[in-house]
């Protein structure tokens, strides 16, 4: 049976607490991605009928899906590494390593994505926005007009840039436009384009603090797993020494 140093068992344990953390975080990611798809802001923000015009897709739904999916796998990785630590199996060890690698590989591309990516997205939503809205109050259309006013409703603001976009098509300033959705209030400044975006990327310090914090417990646990898997190696090597001179 292999000697483990003090050194090797604290890494054990050290890993398996690691681990721990992971579960917690993959937890914590899970559970920000059930609030995405079930948040009334989200919903309202990115309807199907809106999103669908403006982003070609359902995207929250799909940003809400992939961090569902990131937060289960992280869940179910975070055993993985436990098993490995408790039963001191390298191949364990190892595989947990490169699938953690692999992974964190892959966050940091989408981090990279959506940030250079940030004011393209931006304009685009604005733009179709602005393309839908017109459209929306020219043809008439009395069920997505229900849409931009639960948008203003929501987000307090008017139009797409502004009040003056009714005049654009025409059509008078709604109630949903005023101040506690009365006329006699005054009217929102903010357009709803502006508004959305605005108030989605101030989500983003609190998607990336989790995302943040499960990437650096990531590194760490690659490399506890890998310098617990060499230890484990040296241990058995050591063993296989003295029983080949003690015969």
């Amino acid at each position: 049976m292999a000697r483990f140093s003090c050194g090797i068992q604290c890494t054990r344990w050290l890993l398996f607490i690691l681990n721990i953390l992971f579960f917690i975080s993959g937890l914590t990611v899970l559970g920000f991605g059930i609030y995405v798809q079930v948040s009334r802001k989200f919903d309202v923000a990115f309807s199907d009928d809106i999103n669908g015009r403006m982003l070609g897709g359902d995207v929250i739904e799909w940003i809400g899906i992939v961090m569902i999916s990131a937060g289960s796998f992280t869940v179910l990785l975070s055993a993985f590494g436990c098993l490995g630590a408790a039963f001191k199996n390298r191949c364990f060890l190892y595989l947990y390593a490169i699938i953690l690698l692999l992974l964190i590989i892959a966050q940091l591309t989408a981090m990279i994505s959506t940030l250079t990516e940030r004011s393209k997205i931006r304009n685009s939503y604005e733009s179709g926005f602005r393309e839908l809205f017109i459209e929306i109050y020219q043809n008439n259309h009395t069920d997505l007009q229900h849409v931009i006013e639960g948008i203003e409703r929501e987000f307090q603001c008017c139009g797409v840039l502004n009040s003056s976009d009714y005049s654009t098509v025409n059509y008078p300033i709604p109630v949903t436009c005023h101040e506690g959705v009365d006329i006699n209030r005054p009217i929102f400044t903010k357009g709803c384009a502006h508004a959305v975006i605005d108030w989605t990327w101030n989500q983003l310090p609190i998607i990336g603090g989790a995302l943040g914090a499960v990437l650096l417990l990531e590194i760490f646990g690659v490399i506890t797993a890998v310098a617990l898997g060499i230890a484990i190696s040296h241990s058995l090597d050591y063993d296989d020494k003295v029983k080949f001179y003690q015969n």
